[in-house]
């Protein structure tokens, strides 16, 4: 039972990881569209709104991974030090 609880808190962060990416790369072509639309200069900003929300998508999942990491990294730290 505790690889299955492992496996579903994996699936749950990866879900976040996944939606946190299309998220940033959907706002970011929302507000290339939208600059599009009252410049008139369509596909330019929608092209850099999905590059630029891509790449902050890919910032914030590098940077919740990261923190997970550490996280995890001290608590095995602290379970370490707590056993005899």
């Amino acid at each position: 039972m505790g690889q299955d609880n492992g496996f579903h808190q994996g699936m749950g962060f990866a879900a976040r990881l996944g939606t946190e990416m299309v998220a940033a790369t959907l706002i970011g072509a929302g507000m290339g569209y939208a600059l599009d639309w009252l410049f008139g200069t369509r596909p330019w900003f929608l092209a850099l709104g999905v590059i630029f929300g891509g790449a902050a998508g890919c910032l914030g999942v590098y940077r919740t991974a990261m923190q997970t990491i550490n996280e995890n990294n001290e608590n095995d730290n602290n379970e370490t030090d707590s056993n005899p």
